[in-house]
């Protein structure tokens, strides 16, 4: 069976239940939409630079959990055609995660080092970090929960997480929909509280699907840069099989991504 996942929900799940403070209403509803076991997903990525010029990326994305709740997951970009086939890949791993890139024209992998954690994913406001609380697995060394506030007239929780060294933010605050569990506003802070970017969910883009609300859209914006990347799901499955040597960073350079699987 096949179900849809929600994105912001991914991004906190590591993170949330890791702190007892979270209530637990979220983070029963954080566990009731992570898939078991694994998720394939086809996004667009709109880019969009200060002068208004946009970019439109293509791709699929293929998240596999792992025994100890490890998780890997890949990225296979099929437009625009001069980074088609474009690749890359998260592996969880402990004190941090092991990331690698593949581009085509280059016929090599790179592994991206921390150095280069906050540098832009092929032009979009995503980082290599960004992805990797986006799929939730990154987690922070200290999480506490703020007083519930209303926002745009929605009532909400808000969660304050503080990440360990090394990364390119001081602190991140999520505000989750008490009516729907899902992230509405996600504030990136760099140091010295500097807010730098923010990624949002139009309640209108939230669709109900079976027991669950589905965000269709998700818009990160850069303050400081003045640009922004729209992320459009357009369509995803759960819990389907997904060969290992998917994720084999030595089978980059040959891999051919599967077809997205419904139902």
């Amino acid at each position: 069976m096949y179900k849809l996942v929600l994105f912001p929900l991914l991004w906190l799940y590591a993170t949330l239940t890791l702190a007892a403070e979270v209530p637990e209403v979220v983070r029963v509803c954080l566990e009731k939409n992570t898939p078991a076991t694994s998720s394939v997903q086809s996004v667009e990525l709109r880019a969009r630079d200060r002068s208004g010029y946009e970019q439109i990326l293509q791709a699929d994305a293929y998240w596999k959990r792992y025994p100890e709740n490890r998780s890997k997951i890949l990225m296979y970009f099929h437009e625009p055609v001069d980074i088609r086939g474009a690749r890359f890949l998260i592996i969880e791993n402990t004190p941090q995660n092991d990331m690698y890139m593949y581009m085509p024209g280059l016929f090599k992998v790179r592994k991206i080092t921390s150095k280069r954690i906050s540098s832009s994913i092929l032009g979009t406001d995503f980082s290599y970090e960004d992805y990797e609380r986006l799929h939730g697995i990154f987690t922070d060394s200290r999480v506490e929960q703020s007083p519930d506030e209303v926002l745009d007239g929605r009532p909400v929780h808000v969660i304050n997480s503080y990440p360990e060294e090394g990364s390119g933010y001081e602190k991140i605050t999520t505000y989750i929909d008490i009516e729907t569990c899902v992230s509405l506003k996600t504030e990136l802070f760099e140091n010295e509280h500097q807010l730098r970017k923010v990624l949002t969910v139009e309640p209108d883009d939230i669709k109900k699907e079976g027991d669950i609300h589905v965000p269709l859209v998700l818009l990160m914006k850069d303050l400081r840069d003045k640009t922004e990347t729209r992320l459009v799901v357009q369509e995803i499955s759960t819990d389907v099989p997904l060969e290992d040597d998917l994720f084999d960073p030595e089978q980059l350079k040959q891999q051919k991504a599967p077809p997205i699987q419904t139902e």
